[in-house]
Formats: C-alpha cells, sequence, structure tokens
C-alpha cells in the first residue's frame, strides 16, 4: 500500500459475478465528492462484472478497476483494494447494496473522519425485513465499515487478512477488540441488499452459508480463542462495537 494519505479516502467494493447490481452502488459513490479513488476488485467474476463497472469509469476517471485471474475470497479481494489505494480512511462496501445514498456514506464515514472512533459499521434499518434482521442480529458481520487502515494494518499483521475469506469482518472485529479500538455503528435508514438466497439457484446458494460461518469459525479459533488463552487477554471494559446517534441528512 502507498505511503497513506491524510486527505483522501478510497471507497473498495469487492465482487464476484454483481454485473446485475454494482451499478446501484457506484452510481452513489459517483456523487460523493469527498471519496478520492473509488475501487471494484473483480475477484474471478464468470459474468459482465468488469463490463459493466468499465462503463462506469467512463463516467468517473475516480473509479478503477482490478480483476483478479482467479476467485481468492472476500478477503483477499478486499486487500487487493486495500493495496492499491492511497488512502488511510478507507470505506469498505458490499457489491450488492439496494438504496443506498449519499448521505449514508457521510455518516458513516464522519465519526472517523473526526477520529471518534477507528471503525464504523452500517447497520441497515427499515429496509427489507429479512436483511433487518440479520443487520439486527449478526451486526457484527456488517460489510459495510469505514475504517483507519493505520488503526488495523500496522504491527506486521497486515498479512492475515488476506485468507481470511467470508471472515474478513470477523478479523476487523478481533483486531479491533485485541488493540482496544473504539467501534461505532452507524444506522442505514432504508438501505438493503440481495441476498445470495436470491442470487443463486439450487444448494449451492445453502452451501455458500455454511462455508461462510466455517470461515469465522477457522478464523476465531486462529486469531481469536488461541491469542486470547495464550496472553490472557479479557473483555473487562472493552466495548468495541457502541451504538452512536448519528443522523443523516442529504
Amino acid at each position: 500500500m502507498p505511503e497513506p494519505n491524510e486527505g483522501r479516502m478510497t471507497a473498495v467494493i469487492p465482487a464476484f459475478n454483481e454485473a446485475n447490481h454494482i451499478q446501484r452502488v457506484l452510481d452513489p459513490l459517483r456523487h460523493t465528492p469527498q471519496l478520492s479513488e473509488i475501487i471494484v476488485v473483480d475477484d474471478g467474476s464468470a459474468d459482465d462484472t468488469a463490463v459493466v463497472v468499465t462503463a462506469c469509469r467512463a463516467a468517473d476517471e475516480r473509479i478503477q478497476l482490478i480483476s483478479l485471474p482467479r476467485n481468492v475470497g472476500k478477503g483477499g479481494a478486499i486487500m487487493a483494494g486495500i493495496q492499491a489505494s492511497s488512502s488511510d480512511l478507507l470505506v469498505l462496501l458490499d457489491a450488492d447494496l439496494i438504496d443506498l445514498r449519499p448521505s449514508h456514506l457521510r455518516a458513516l464515514v464522519q465519526p472517523v473522519q473526526q477520529h471518534h472512533c477507528a471503525m464504523t459499521l452500517g447497520i441497515f434499518k427499515n429496509g427489507r425485513q429479512q436483511t433487518n434482521l440479520s443487520h439486527r442480529y449478526f451486526y457484527f458481520l456488517s460489510g459495510q465499515r469505514c475504517l483507519r487502515w493505520s488503526a488495523f494494518g500496522q504491527f506486521g499483521h497486515a498479512a492475515a487478512f488476506h485468507d481470511t475469506r467470508w471472515g474478513i469482518e470477523m478479523a476487523f472485529n478481533l483486531t479491533a477488540w485485541q488493540r482496544g479500538l473504539r467501534v461505532q455503528q452507524v444506522p442505514w435508514e432504508g438501505v438493503s441488499h440481495t441476498m445470495r438466497l436470491e442470487k443463486m439457484r439450487g444448494v449451492r446458494k445453502y452451501w455458500t452459508y455454511v462455508a461462510m460461518w466455517a470461515d469465522i469459525g477457522k478464523l476465531l479459533l486462529a486469531q481469536g480463542v488461541r491469542p486470547w488463552l495464550g496472553n490472557g487477554r479479557t473483555a473487562h471494559g472493552k466495548r468495541p462495537l457502541t451504538p452512536g446517534p448519528i443522523t443523516l441528512s442529504d
């Protein structure tokens, strides 16, 4: 990753077979002038994801496309985007969001930009029932985040994020907890996303959820439980995920 520039802000969007969805994420990003770079990482897609991103790039030169020759998983794709970024302030987004607005992005960035916390989580609220429920009970797995990379990638541990696949969000959570970093939840009114059950067919769509929780379980064992047992860390006094009174306005 290049030397971070305090005045810059980069959005990183990992995408795998998201040709039908990614434009509705790129459109509000294009209307967010605070962003210096918009990096889409095509994680070995078999559809026209790269074609859609290239067309959007013609209208906004901030959009960059990184095409990976094979699928490396969400963690590896996000890290490819982070390594290509010239910003310390990063906005991480899924490629299948619905009804995202520039005001949501401003609310997500503000607490980190003003040094109130090291990371924010965008939490779906009053969107669709299925995604509202998932963010209510599994908010810690939200893929919508803003963070300062200098707080997470230092101390030589950046390489550990590469192989996390679906465990990347939990890896950020664990890093924040282990380093005592403040994390704040930001409600995203009306935002949802297209679920894997809607995008995929057959039994394979259910298997992806099994694989996701397997990735999270392996990460917890490798980076969570074992280090916790080994160095005597406790959670006393730590509140890594705290809601905040963030309001949205266009």
